[in-house]
């Protein structure tokens, strides 16, 4: 509504007085509490508010006028118990009786009325209690901490020396954005030195390792050396080749060995061939990631018959030339966030660390170690502990523990909490909001 200046000043003096009775007026008289139900969650940016349903998606935007904001900030207080008392006269003010009817129809919190004769009872707003901070500083947590890092290693990435004979054109750059081959050499790490980091990774129960050989992995005598070492243990095992390799062994490696065969196609594989090798492996185990860096490319895979059961996964690439495809296919909108509902950790993990980089390093051939590797390498495997490079990353890094609270301009956007966590997409594009929201430009 567009009102005259006359008649927003009226209705500023007139919430200023209802928002001092909210605050003097005590509970002799029949009062009314409003509440937020302890899954909702109050998002708030310098300019908005919003009170988000981790249950059904929900999204409201508070009204922007004083007396809604100073309900909220009594929301916000630990003391209120996510909840207000309003009074009688409050409950007539057009504003706040529209805003409780938002809040009620979504089913985000409710008003009831309240004598006064019992305590109101207490709800809990979503909190986060962190058992220990990530980054202490007092050097008596620290080392408490030092004993307790590998437990946060979840997946690794190891390069082996290798050599390749497909010279894609963007072979050093792939890996930069998806979990991609490339060819690495050097005379850094030995057979016998993969074998100790893997059982260190074995035993501090690691739950995924990425094998990566550039070329022909089935020829790489680093593969078939470790490959049955790790065929021991319970975790899982992923095995990258371009889709040219593709040949009766890989076959018999799927059906004879728990490895998940990681297949990479790009553009240029798309058709009947890659239709006809689908159904040559057709196992779960078997997942075949298709590039992707333009309009075309997409077309060409809606025109494919892939077998029902095959296991697709599109990787779009970015090239400094696709910005629009990008756009249209990697950005988000509003209705992707609100798609579905995002629950209570999800969004105390975004705003903790990156989901993306979290528990994940990539070793390279020359013993190099990163938390991700678009970021500085944090050392080498060889003059230094794995402990000690998960330690230097946890309290110095800028990898694990990066979040859009703490990055620009998506620390000034009310969405933060909600957005999927900083990818490599944005690390390389060197934009953080890859998004088509408004709000946050």
């Amino acid at each position: 509504l567009h009102l005259s200046l006359r008649r927003q000043r009226q209705m500023c003096i007139r919430d200023s007085f209802y928002c001092s009775r909210l605050i003097e007026k005590g509970v002799n008289a029949m009062n009314y509490l409003f509440y937020l139900e302890p899954y909702a969650f109050l998002l708030r940016s310098n300019d908005k508010t919003v009170v988000y349903n981790t249950l059904n998606a929900t999204y409201l935007i508070c009204p922007d006028y004083p007396i809604v904001q100073l309900i909220i900030e009594q929301w916000q207080n630990p003391t209120n118990g996510y909840s207000v008392l309003l009074d009688k006269e409050m409950m007539e003010n057009e504003v706040v009786r529209h805003f409780v009817e938002a809040v009620r129809e979504l089913f985000s919190g409710d008003c009831i009325e309240y004598d006064g004769k019992f305590p109101k009872p207490y709800i809990f707003q979503p909190t986060l209690f962190l058992n220990s901070d990530i980054r202490v500083k007092d050097e008596e947590k620290k080392a408490s901490l030092g004993n307790r890092v590998m437990e946060n290693l979840n997946e690794v990435n190891l390069y082996l020396p290798a050599t390749c004979e497909l010279e894609c054109p963007a072979c050093t750059s792939y890996f930069h954005q998806i979990n991609h081959c490339t060819v690495h050499s050097g005379d850094g790490l030995k057979t016998d030195d993969y074998r100790r980091l893997i059982r260190q990774f074995l035993m501090n129960g690691i739950k995924r390792i990425n094998i990566f050989a550039g070329g022909n992995p089935n020829k790489n005598s680093y593969v078939r050396q470790l490959l049955p070492d790790m065929e021991k243990s319970k975790v899982d095992v992923h095995l990258y080749l371009d889709n040219t390799f593709l040949c009766s062994e890989y076959e018999e490696l799927v059906q004879q060995t728990k490895c998940v065969l990681e297949v990479l196609v790009h553009a240029e594989g798309f058709g009947n061939q890659l239709t006809e090798d689908m159904q040559k492996f057709p196992y779960d185990r078997v997942k075949w990631n298709l590039i992707v860096s333009n309009e075309s490319d997409m077309e060409r895979i809606e025109k494919m018959e892939i077998p029902a059961e095959t296991v697709v996964q599109i990787k779009p690439f970015y090239t400094a030339e696709n910005k629009d495809f990008f756009r249209e296919y990697v950005y988000l909108e509003m209705q992707d966030i609100l798609a579905a509902p995002i629950d209570r950790k999800t969004i105390f993990r975004h705003r903790t660390l990156n989901d993306n980089f979290f528990g994940k390093l990539t070793i390279y051939p020359s013993g190099e170690v990163y938390a991700n590797v678009n970021c500085s390498v944090l050392g080498n495997i060889q003059d230094s502990s794995l402990k000690e490079l998960l330690y230097k990353e946890i309290t110095e890094g800028n990898a694990w523990l990066r979040i859009r609270g703490n990055e620009k301009p998506c620390n000034q956007c009310v969405n933060r909490d909600l957005c999927p966590s900083i990818s490599n997409y944005e690390l390389v594009i060197g934009k953080n909001n890859l998004c088509n929201i408004t709000s946050v430009h």
